[in-house]
């Protein structure tokens, strides 16, 4: 019979430690939570062998006083909480009071600080548990720890870490997440007896994310700051959908500044993408949630990494919507004056985007219309009619883009990507509510189709259908085309048909679902090529109706479709200013 007994304490401490302390970059994450939970301007991390064999991490903060420091190596022993209320409100990154019992049960720990208000520090030796020396350190303000041969009493965790090369990037990825989180304090980073980067404080995100990312992405980047949605509020900064990298490896994401991962952001994130990016391609991403405490656990597992919302559908839903409402705008071209360049986008409404470039260029009329029921004698809704002014500066260049003027800015207009646009939102729309108007042919045609595409026409007949093709059957896998939409009536019913279908077909692979795949591979099909002399009403025709769409900014596979281009760039760039 097997008999149930209690533990020995220093196996529990073992235990205890391999919930917490996985790798070096579990030691290098909870000693600087704590260093920057006592209140640290600057910190000072560095490593040998990947942190196997040493960790030094040396902070500017509080320190602990000296009656203190042996009850900060108990189990459970934290400054951070005091009942369970605490708990539910918590904003420290530490608060389970397990780290440094459970890094100094598994490996050789030194501690030197001391407290503000001392003028003798206290040093401490603990090898495996078990403290060794407990005596006077120089008065240096803070906390230095050295934490050495990790894993020495446990051989089988040793075994299982990887090579140092595999260590140090865990550690890196940690110390980055910390960094994007407190831009405000600062970093200096060393690794195997050199030092390999210096981050001093700022005061803004976007500089720090400047020396991580490099200027280049940095120019890439727009601002979300919403406000406050209910208990929550989005900010940071995300990448355009031109600067993609193929893995999650940039996206950063952080509850209340602390550094988690999330499904539910990470979903949002790759929801509100899936239209203006490729699959496999991932933004660079430093998202900000702030959230009353009380709408989320963050104690879901020792690491503290993960955590629970009450309400995750909320999270998804507010999320994705700020962040499609931040990628729906023009693209503005940054000029390169000398190697600078404006960094960090300020994001605004697609509204108020529209607003800003096409107030200029449209006249606006008012018109009332009558609703169902209406007398002659009611004003009706009204109904704003836009029409391209005769002031506007317009022409073509390349046969591919119109180029317009609006006061200090030059709009640049893509025809192709404009139109893929207005036609992706108005099959959509025929599709959903009316049917799109179709073009009778002349003659009609015939067209043998393979058994998949025959079967596709069957399944999308209500789609084709609703965006203006006639069709019907016309004996085994084949059939007959009568009619067309508009935008097609050039091609040949046959060749339009084919190339819709592979077009769906890829489209699909993409994720799209069926309604959004088709009206894609419609605009794709149906819009004016690059190359393409288009006549002066036409090109206003375009923008007018581009001006009407949901969102005007990106066409359905993400390209943009206007640029703007700003007077005083210019004027710097010819040193006129």
């Amino acid at each position: 019979m097997r008999f149930i007994k209690i533990l020995p304490e220093g196996l529990i401490d073992r235990i205890a430690a391999g919930e917490v302390i996985e790798n070096p970059a579990s030691v290098v994450k909870e000693l600087v939570e704590n260093a920057l939970d006592a209140s640290s301007s600057n910190i000072e991390i560095s490593t040998k062998c990947g942190g196997k064999d040493e960790i030094n991490i040396v902070d500017d903060g509080e320190g602990i006083p000296k009656d203190q420091v042996e009850i900060a190596f108990m189990r459970h022993a934290t400054s951070k909480i005091k009942n369970w209320n605490d708990l539910l409100k918590t904003l420290s990154f530490g608060f389970r009071g397990e780290a440094l019992p459970s890094v100094s049960s598994v490996s050789i720990l030194e501690l030197q600080t001391c407290y503000h208000s001392e003028n003798v520090g206290t040093a401490v030796r603990i090898e495996g548990g078990k403290q060794v020396y407990l005596g006077p350190a120089p008065p240096r303000k803070g906390c230095a720890f050295s934490v050495r041969n990790l894993f020495y009493n446990v051989p089988a965790r040793r075994k299982f870490m990887k090579s140092d090369s595999s260590e140090q990037r865990k550690v890196s990825e940690i110390v980055r997440r910390y960094m994007i989180s407190r831009p405000d304090v600062g970093f200096k980073i060393g690794r195997d007896g050199r030092q390999v980067g210096t981050y001093k404080p700022t005061e803004h995100l976007i500089d720090r994310l400047k020396d991580i990312w490099g200027s280049q992405i940095a120019r890439e980047l727009l601002r979300i700051d919403t406000e406050t949605a209910g208990p929550l509020r989005i900010s940071g900064f995300i990448s355009t959908p031109e600067t993609t990298r193929g893995n999650r490896g940039e996206i950063y994401l952080f509850v209340n500044s602390r550094p988690v991962l999330e499904k539910a952001m990470f979903g949002a994130i790759t929801a509100a993408y899936s239209n203006y990016v490729s699959p496999g391609k991932f933004p660079y991403v430093a998202l900000f949630l702030d959230i009353e405490p009380s709408f989320v656990d963050i104690n879901v597992h020792p690491a503290k990494t993960e955590v629970r919302f009450s309400d995750e559908g909320f999270i998804f839903s507010t999320i994705k919507k700020a962040l499609e409402k931040t990628l729906s705008v023009p693209v503005r071209i940054p000029v390169d004056i000398k190697g600078k360049r404006a960094i960090g986008k300020d994001a605004i409404s697609s509204e108020q985007a529209k607003q800003e470039i096409f107030s200029t260029i449209f006249t606006g009329e008012k018109r009332y219309e009558l609703s169902r029921g209406q007398s002659q004698t009611d004003e009706g809704p009204v109904k704003t009619v836009f029409e391209v002014t005769d002031e506007v500066f317009s022409f073509q260049v390349f046969n591919t883009y119109i180029i317009m003027k609006k006061e200090n800015e030059l709009i640049i207009i893509d025809q192709h990507t404009a139109h893929e646009r207005i036609l992706y939102e108005k099959t959509l729309n025929a599709i959903n509510r009316q049917k799109a108007p179709s073009q009778k042919l002349l003659f009609e045609e015939r067209v043998k189709l393979t058994p998949d595409e025959s079967h596709l026409v069957q399944t999308l007949d209500s789609l084709l259908t609703g965006s203006g093709f006639e069709i019907r059957e016309f004996g085994p896998d084949e059939i007959i085309v009568s009619g067309m939409p508009q935008e097609f009536s050039a091609n040949s019913p046959g060749n339009a048909l084919k190339s819709l279908l592979s077009d769906y077909i890829e489209y699909k692979k993409e994720g799209l679902e069926s309604k959004k795949a088709f009206a894609a591979a419609v605009a794709c099909r149906g819009a004016v090529r690059a190359g393409e002399k288009l006549s002066e009403p036409h090109m206003r025709g375009l923008c007018s109706d581009l001006l009407k769409c949901e969102e005007p900014f990106r066409c359905p596979h993400g390209r943009p479709t206007i640029a703007v281009l700003n007077r005083d760039d210019l004027e710097k760039v010819f040193k006129r200013k």
